[in-house]
């Protein structure tokens, strides 16, 4: 196997490491591999530093949005980003990095408690669990907006 850095001789180190949920494999020659750093002078793998070169091979830092010109390098300085394409065009980079920093890239939160559901929020998020074949919940939302109706029309409209 040669090394995936100069391909001209023999890998003899081997990393392996999980980002973002995905296997990153680097093969890289000893010379390759200290010249990068990924081997430190004491002989420890220094995988951090190869990592980040391996992920720079597959997103170069170059690359830039059509739309707007925004690189990612300059992304990741500012964390913002200059155009909706942006989103489209640096859509790997920011999913990994989404995953990285939290436990899934849609937000299932909860509503506030002080914040009371419209009835057409209700339903609306009814439709939602209908779609999705999520037929419990969608039951349960359903209870929720009868019990809207029901305390309504038990109420005396104020004259």
């Amino acid at each position: 196997m040669d090394c995936q850095k100069c391909a001209c001789k023999p890998a003899t180190v081997f990393l392996t490491t999980v980002v973002g949920g995905d296997l990153k494999k680097i093969d890289l020659c000893e010379e390759c591999a200290r010249s990068s750093g990924a081997i430190h002078p004491t002989g420890f793998v220094a995988a951090d530093l190869i990592l980040q070169e391996a992920i720079q091979t597959v997103i170069p830092r170059t690359t830039a949005c059509p739309a707007c010109g925004y690189t990612l390098e300059t992304l990741q300085k500012t964390g913002r980003l200059g155009c909706g394409v942006c989103y489209e065009k640096f859509s790997a980079p920011l999913q990994a990095a989404l995953l990285e920093s939290q436990r899934d890239l849609v937000h299932r939160g909860k509503r506030p408690a002080r914040k009371r559901a419209t009835r057409e929020e209700l339903e609306q998020e009814m439709q939602h669990h209908i779609a999705r074949e999520n037929y419990e919940e969608a039951a349960r939302v359903r209870d929720r907006i009868a019990k809207m109706k029901s305390c309504a029309m038990a109420k005396p409209e104020p004259s």
